[in-house]
């Protein structure tokens, strides 16, 4: 009994390390720019993406990832007509929610570049603004959507427990706005840089 304890409680300090580290944390800043829709002589323009973001990730083996993140934008709003900015549509503000599988190719390395696809979510506020309201527009809805996601990154592994990282994100996203339905071009490429923590 004694003989067949001993390399058991051996086998379970080597495994545990290994399992302890096939799953990581970030914290992310995230900048992100999304497109203007042109309607005629007039567009709706949207500046200034910034916002924070967080992700769990676990790993099957030396390659084979799931990430889930959730990234909190948001982007200065404005109507321009003719290139000449006639209203101040607000902020709107833009939760994005991620699963994606992601291929990392050194992932023991001191550098591991991934890349990734996988699903999204996106949620925005309605816009609302002072001179939405002296204009007689009123708030403008933004529909909610389901689409997918394409992601790329880059990890540096400072220790077996720490690391910093940069990762990019596209994710399609035109919903419609309003009661008109007009389509929002918007389709947001998020770049974000942040802090890994390993379990």
């Amino acid at each position: 009994m004694r003989s067949r304890f001993v390399p058991a409680l051996i086998l379970a300090f080597v495994t545990v390390p290994l399992f302890a580290q096939s799953n990581d944390v970030a914290v992310w800043y995230s900048t992100s720019h999304v497109g203007t829709t042109n309607s005629g002589a007039s567009a709706v323009e949207f500046k200034n993406g910034r916002g924070y973001g967080a992700s769990f990730n676990h790993f099957f083996g030396d390659h084979l990832s799931t990430e889930f993140a959730y990234d909190q934008l948001h982007y200065d709003a404005r109507i321009n007509y003719l290139g000449a900015t006639v209203l101040d549509a607000g902020r709107m503000k833009t939760k994005v929610a991620t699963a994606v599988v992601q291929w990392h190719f050194s992932r023991a390395g001191f550098i591991d570049p991934y890349l990734g696809a996988g699903a999204a979510y996106l949620k925005s506020d309605a816009l609302s603004s002072a001179d939405l309201t002296t204009a007689n527009i009123g708030s403008v809805s933004i529909e909610k959507k389901w689409g997918w996601a394409a992601d790329a990154g880059l990890n540096v592994n400072l220790s077996h427990s720490l690391g910093v990282a940069v990762d990019a994100k596209y994710v399609p996203y035109e919903p419609k706005s309003g009661v008109s339905g007009m389509k929002l071009k918007l389709n947001p490429t998020i770049f974000s840089a942040g802090l890994r923590f390993r379990f």
